[in-house]
């Protein structure tokens, strides 16, 4: 294993009060009322833009993503998580070995360049975002387009949801289940799998790498 590919948000980054605001702020600018929580979780959204447009067309849709990214913007500084504990411990870890770490998130390239300006993440070789690909996870596209750039190689994708899981296995990598951000929900649904590494804590995946 030579590199080692995260998700961003719920992975290395706690974002959920910010998200959670800024999508609240925007449902109800542009639809009066936010979609419920059981609504929510059954489009999977794994993307900022892409499942906005998919779910109120490309008219509606690109106005609740533009005005969410306007109050992503204005709340980064009071709301914006950093990294979970004992993430910088793992990637001091991981880049000690001489492992190569990229990012493919779902976040736009906006949200992305705002959440920089609070969180360092100039560790990270190559960033592949959701403006770079046509498809959403769990399509591969995101974490093939992140190998190819960094020239290949044997490698894991980490991420907090089975979409993650998904998008790592149909892109012929190990899946690796970033447990540590859901202490306060069910569980990562997926079904028991060798090929699946669980990671309770971030120093889970540094023994999992044999480091």
């Amino acid at each position: 294993m030579d590199t080692v590919l995260f998700d961003l948000d719920g992975t290395l980054i706690d974002t959920r009060r910010l998200y959670a605001a800024a999508y609240g702020q925007a449902f109800v600018e542009v639809l009066g009322a936010p979609p419920s929580a059981e609504e929510l979780r059954a489009r999977r959204p794994a993307s900022e833009r892409i499942f906005l447009v998919e779910w109120y067309g490309e008219a509606v849709g690109g106005e609740i993503h533009r005005r969410m990214l306007a109050h992503y913007d204005a709340g980064a500084s009071t709301l914006m998580g950093g990294f979970f504990d004992g993430i910088g411990e793992m990637l001091a870890a991981i880049l000690s070995a001489g492992l190569r770490v990229g990012i493919v998130t779902g976040k736009s390239r906006f949200a992305f360049d705002v959440t920089c300006r609070h969180v360092d993440l100039s560790a990270f070789e190559v960033v592949v975002v959701e403006d770079d690909v046509e498809r959403a996870k769990p399509d591969p596209a995101g974490i093939q387009r992140a190998l190819k750039l960094l020239g290949g190689g044997e490698a894991v994708y980490v991420g907090d949801t089975p979409m993650d899981v998904e998008a790592a296995h149909r892109a012929g990598l190990r899946g690796a289940a970033a447990l540590w951000a859901w202490a306060d929900r069910e569980g990562f649904e997926i079904e028991p799998d060798e090929t699946v590494w669980r990671l309770a804590r971030p120093s889970d995946l540094v023994e999992r790498l044999g480091l």
